[in-house]
């Protein structure tokens, strides 16, 4: 909202100027602009609904990974009566890996290539059991569907189109109320600082969410992200260092 304050103060001081210093006369009653106003409102709901669609979805993914990576890490203790002392600690290794991996993938430090390298070499390991296979499969399966579902969100934008129409509407909104006559200079100042500061957060706040993912390298997170909690938590409890 306070990084959102200066574009409002830039559409009133815009309006300032119109008024008290160049002394341009109103094109047009304020009432005229209700139509442009509510398509520009619809168009917010319907990009807002979308990005939120991928944002809900977002919140469960973490936490997949993280059931993923400590069911794993239980299959590896239990198969490990099967393993030689050489295989168990290979597959350690492997599994060690695609922890580091998940932590950097998540935090934008790499892409996820390593991510499927290392749950490639826990299918493949040497001396694992049948049983290991089976359920290290569906375990690996469901870490490898949601570590490509965030790389979809990641990657792609709700609708490209959509954002210009949006960019369009609320920009031509914003242009009409500064050209828009009020019937009180104090409604004027309220009525344009208050919508405009709306549609600019709104407009701001929908592209924000399109990435629920956008960590920072050091792994600290805006509002908008979805917490990462579960997976931080998740390597905190199998006893694995992280950065």
């Amino acid at each position: 909202m306070f990084t959102t304050l200066p574009f409002a103060l830039v559409i009133l001081l815009l309006t300032f100027v119109r008024t008290q210093t160049l002394a341009i006369p109103p094109l047009f009653e304020f009432s005229d602009t209700a139509p442009i106003i509510t398509v520009t409102a619809l168009v917010i709901g319907f990009m807002l609904s979308g990005v939120m669609a991928d944002h809900k979805e977002g919140e469960r993914l973490p936490a997949e990974i993280a059931c993923g990576l400590q069911a794993i890490e239980d299959c590896i203790q239990a198969d490990a009566v099967h393993l030689s002392e050489h295989d168990l600690a290979a597959l350690k290794q492997h599994y060690a890996t695609l922890c580091q991996s998940v932590v950097s993938w998540l935090f934008n430090r790499e892409n996820a290539e390593p991510i499927y390298g290392a749950l490639r070499a826990i299918v493949l390991a040497q001396g694992t059991s049948p049983t290991f296979k089976v359920n290290g499969l569906r375990n690996i399966d469901t870490i490898r569907r949601s570590i490509t579902r965030i790389d979809v969100i990641r990657r792609t934008d709700f609708i490209a189109t959509g954002y210009v129409l949006l960019d369009v509407f609320v920009t031509l909104t914003l242009g009409l109320l500064v050209f828009a006559n009020f019937k009180n200079e104090i409604a004027q100042y309220c009525i344009i600082g208050s919508i405009s500061l709306v549609y600019v957060y709104m407009l701001r706040l929908i592209r924000d969410l399109d990435n629920p993912f956008d960590y920072e390298q050091d792994g600290s997170a805006g509002v908008s992200e979805v917490d990462h909690f579960p997976i931080m938590e998740a390597l905190k409890r199998l006893g694995l260092q992280h950065d």
